[in-house]
């Protein structure tokens, strides 16, 4: 199982997939500068920056140097973090815009008539393609146990910009209908502040559950994905308990490397340590049918 390659991959057609939406998205919001699109429009043009970021960072996360023999798996969490601190901006900035183009129109009537009937084909095909990429990324990710924490941070921020597209989409084809002079003549106005604000209380929780598990691995917390947990320790313990007691085991994951630190003790005075060699290279065999990249200590206590 080559894990990075399949990461890899599916990067280099988020990439591209990404290029298409932010030329149409930039295109369809400087034609009709509805606020809402520019949410839409720019966190394609940030994904895709990411997205290059992103495969720079998988290619050189698993060298290995003298001043690193464990690789620079860290800053595959570390991108993750900083893409959706960059999306909790985006949204906050876009919310401040939106915010303040209501309060002139509501205040001193000032303001500009929406264009919308761009909108409308433009968000199908953005839903499609956000939704569509989304899926893709979650299930190159699957591929590899759910291994890849940029896969993983890649799928919500995707995620995010699909439902905001088919929200902005609903939302568009609604104000089509509605004239200027009916009672909700103001949305035609005023409607991307209340969408982009429902928007952003919808899908805010995203970015945080992305900014958790890497900020979980970059400090070196113990492993979150419980099934993962629990097949590792069953494989140690089918190996290692007809030869010893496990104490304790502790599961650390960065990225996509794992360090598994397992506190032994002999059932006899002395530990035979060629048996437990032997050992060591069976679970790590088990092990690689899962784990492209794993660390094995044992510890006596």
């Amino acid at each position: 199982m080559n894990s990075k390659k399949v990461e890899q991959k599916a990067l280099i057609g988020g990439i591209f997939v990404n290029f298409l939406m932010c030329c149409a998205g930039v295109l369809v919001y400087n034609a009709t500068q509805i606020e809402a699109l520019f949410v839409d429009a720019y966190f394609s043009a940030i994904t895709l920056i990411s997205g290059v970021f992103s495969l720079s960072v998988s290619k050189i996360s698993a060298r290995r140097s003298k001043k690193f023999p464990e690789g620079f798996f860290v800053l595959e969490p570390l991108y993750s973090l900083f893409q959706s601190l960059l999306t909790i901006v985006l949204l906050a900035v876009s919310l401040i815009k939106v915010s303040l183009k209501a309060y002139r129109y509501f205040v001193y009537g000032q303001g500009s008539l929406m264009n919308v009937e761009p909108v409308i084909p433009y968000e199908i095909v953005m839903v499609l393609l956000s939704l569509g990429l989304s899926y893709y990324y979650s299930r190159q990710n699957n591929k590899i146990n759910h291994l890849s924490m940029m896969l993983f941070s890649e799928a919500k921020g995707t995620l995010v910009d699909g439902l905001m597209s088919l929200g902005i989409g609903i939302f568009a084809f609604i104000l089509f209908f509605i004239k200027q002079s009916s009672p909700f003549g103001f949305l035609r106005y005023t409607g991307d502040f209340f969408i982009t604000s429902l928007l952003i209380m919808l899908t805010i929780k995203m970015p945080f559950q992305v900014i958790k598990r890497a900020f979980n691995e970059i400090c070196g917390g113990l492993l979150l994905d419980q099934d993962m947990q629990k097949w590792i320790e069953n494989c140690l313990k089918k190996h290692l308990l007809e030869i010893v007691s496990i104490k304790s085991c502790l599961i650390y994951k960065i990225g996509m490397s794992f360090r598994i630190d397992v506190f032994i003790k002999g059932k006899a005075k002395l530990i035979d340590n060629e048996k437990l060699s032997r050992k060591k290279v069976l679970i790590l065999k088990e092990l690689s049918k899962k784990i492209e990249f794993v660390h094995l200590e044992f510890c006596l206590c």
